[in-house]
């Protein structure tokens, strides 16, 4: 069965179905003309992805980057702004242009933001709205791991204060996620459009593990005893709180707040594995009696990862039997990852063990799940008020012009509505899938680092070599590397 709860988003849609239907038949047909001319905007171009998983497994992150600035005019549209910036700056990241990365990421942080203050101010508006014709607002992780990346340019680039700034932006947008939906959810209710208030699903990501480690690495580096050991209370919370995305052991931090021994600084490596989640789109079926409406799948269909074994049916007043409608609904998949262990040389010899810190697809998974509800109402809605014009224009078609007119316009009509009910698919394609972590203490001095990342059997699959790193008791010694397979 579908996963929202009767009560919350079905009871949303029992309005006064004529407040949607007065619309002269002229504005319906220069709607669906408009509508086709128009349909370039309202599906999810992915054709700049081609190939980018054979790149990816060779750890050639300089042909992703070209291919992707190649295809920034071709393939991302001026609504896809914040989606071109996170891609570009996220391999920016792991390139090593640190500079460069924050820039990039500012400039999509900045383009999501302003996309989210609009959606709350025009959130009724936008009701009838393809969301693939919208500005990309970002997903609610990305909109979070943005920060984490450009904390770590900001380590990398040695900037401290930069860095606690962009830690703080993580907890702070934590905080007001819920909220965010909840004004949507008032637009919508003051907007008169449904008689059951309509409310998000509540958000079950409180605090972010990595994002506490990356605090608690910055606050003993300054000897901030005081304040490292508050974030590591919060990375033991993340687990006991937060059981659905930290639902793996946790790394051992026994020592995390050890001084290290005479002559010995601390080191720290970072390394994320795997790519994260993708949108893909489930087609599920609308059909009508009196008063009534059923949606259905068929055997194989899904919704958010979900099997459709049931028909589910609510109330919709004024609604008229004999009507079909297609549309569809967008669901988190994860990818799996080839890799199962990540090692670490140094100077030839293994080093420490590593731990998972953070499962950034259990978290874009999580925070996906609080608009579901959204998208659910939204595109029922379209679909339906959509269909219904469909049907007007093909029997005011047949009136004027006999039976084949109308046959004839309402196949062009319905091909309307199918081009402009595609799911929006947008999510941004070279964030990580997980996070983990290792440390230990070396002497100051040069000293050669390799991270290695294995499969299932033991088989090596990619060698990251990082080359000559130096050690140094003033500096931020954390080393860093990324394989997305």
């Amino acid at each position: 069965m579908l996963p929202l709860r009767k009560g919350l988003v079905f009871r949303c849609l029992n309005f006064k179905f004529e407040r949607l239907f007065r619309i002269s038949n002229f504005a319906v047909s220069v709607c669906f003309c408009l509508s086709l001319s128009s349909c370039g905007t309202l599906w999810t171009s992915k054709k700049q992805y081609a190939g980018m998983d054979r790149l990816l497994a060779d750890g050639d992150f300089s042909a992703a980057a070209a291919q992707i600035k190649h295809n920034k005019r071709t393939r991302y549209q001026a609504k896809d702004r914040a989606l071109y910036y996170l891609d570009i700056g996220m391999l920016e990241h792991y390139l090593g242009d640190f500079k460069k990365s924050n820039e990039s990421l500012e400039t999509a942080e900045q383009a999501m933001e302003e996309a989210r203050v609009k959606s709350v101010s025009r959130a009724a508006a936008s009701v009838m709205l393809n969301d693939n014709a919208l500005v990309y607002s970002g997903e609610d992780y990305e909109n979070i791991y943005v920060n984490i990346f450009k904390a770590l340019n900001y380590i990398a680039l040695n900037k401290t204060d930069d860095a606690f700034v962009e830690i703080r932006r993580i907890d702070e947008k934590l905080k007001v996620l819920q909220d965010y939906y909840w004004k949507i959810a008032q637009q919508y209710n003051e907007s008169k459009q449904t008689d059951e208030p309509f409310a998000p699903k509540k958000s079950r990501f409180l605090d972010s593990a990595l994002g506490r480690w990356l605090s608690l690495f910055l606050y003993r580096a300054e000897n901030n005893r005081d304040d490292a050991r508050i974030d590591l209370e919060k990375i033991r919370e993340a687990w006991a709180l937060q059981p659905d995305i930290y639902n793996f052991s946790p790394p051992d931090l026994t020592d995390a707040l050890k001084q290290p021994a005479a002559n010995h600084v601390k080191v720290s490596f970072l390394g994320f594995t795997g790519q994260a989640p993708e949108k893909r789109a489930d087609t599920l079926w609308i059909h009508t009696q009196e008063n009534r409406i059923f949606i259905s799948a068929s055997e194989e269909g899904r919704y958010g990862g979900q099997n459709l074994s049931r028909v589910t049916t609510f109330h919709w007043p004024g609604i008229t039997a004999g009507y079909t409608f297609k549309f569809q609904m967008p669901y988190i998949e994860k990818r799996k990852s080839r890799v199962t262990e990540v090692r670490v040389k140094i100077d030839g010899k293994s080093g420490p063990q590593f731990g998972r810190i953070e499962s950034l697809e259990n978290a874009a998974k999580e925070t996906f799940e609080i608009q579901k509800p959204l998208i659910y109402l939204k595109t029922i809605t379209r679909t339906v008020v959509k269909g219904i014009a469909a049907e007007q224009v093909r029997k005011d078609a047949e009136k004027k012009w006999g039976e084949s007119g109308g046959l004839l316009a309402g196949l062009l009509a319905g091909a309307a509505v199918g081009v402009t009910e595609n799911a929006d698919l947008r999510i941004s394609r070279f964030f990580p899938a997980e996070a983990c972590i290792a440390e230990t203490e070396l002497r100051p001095g040069k000293h050669q680092i390799e991270f290695e990342y294995y499969g299932s059997g033991g088989t090596l699959l990619h060698t990251d070599r990082i080359g000559t790193i130096d050690v140094h008791k003033d500096k931020l010694n954390l080393v860093e590397s990324a394989y997305l397979n």
